[in-house]
């Protein structure tokens, strides 16, 4: 409640729309409050959401499931027969809407899965120029290097050539040193000296 919120790494959760709510609930209770005689409606609306050729499957299983045990009843209420075609339509029942629920709503998150990095940055970042708040001084330019491992070996045809090792790189001799670097070590000489002076009693 009082946090920092959601970090740049994560993306702040959906909220599911209330309309598919409230279908996925008229879809869960709809075999359940009709004992198991609208157990297809219910894989069907999951097939067509989804549209995946094993959902389309179960919607078939689904019928022809309630219909074999509409046909398992008998005119004896009694009968066993009678109980356990209540059990499997019952039965038959819950676990479709089990996994219609696990099936609709994977559906769902998977449709509103938000990108990787929404706080992503658009445009480059360019570092400050002279670091440290203190300006860059123009010194004289470095030419570019030759990379001793990028060149390419001489061809040798018929006889054997001798390679010749790459030029070695010479340092470049360095400017003289700033008047910046004088008055910082000016500075730290005179923080030493006080130092020292505090440790002499």
């Amino acid at each position: 409640m009082y946090g920092y919120g959601h970090g740049p790494g994560t993306p702040p959760p959906q909220r599911t729309p209330t309309h598919v709510v409230v279908w996925r609930v008229l879809f869960a209770v709809l075999p359940l409050l009709s004992i198991g005689f609208l157990t297809g409606a219910t894989t069907l609306r999951l097939a067509i959401v989804t549209r995946r050729p094993r959902d389309w499957w179960l919607f078939g299983l689904s019928i022809v499931t309630t219909i074999g045990c509409l046909m398992l009843t008998s005119s004896d209420p009694e009968s066993v027969r009678n109980s356990f075609a209540a059990g499997a339509m019952l039965l038959n029942a819950a676990l479709f809407t089990g996994y219609f629920l696990y099936a609709d709503i994977r559906h769902h998150d998977a449709a509103h899965a938000a990108p990787a990095q929404p706080y992503a940055r658009t445009h480059p970042q360019t570092p400050a120029p002279g670091g440290y708040a203190y300006p860059q001084q123009a010194g004289p330019a470095r030419p570019p290097q030759p990379n001793p491992y990028t060149q390419t070996p001489p061809h040798t045809t018929g006889a054997a050539h001798a390679q010749t090792p790459p030029p070695q790189a010479t340092p470049q001799p360095q400017g003289p040193p700033s008047p910046r670097i004088h008055q910082v070590r000016a500075e730290l000489d005179e923080l030493s000296d006080l130092l020292r002076r505090d440790e002499r009693p």
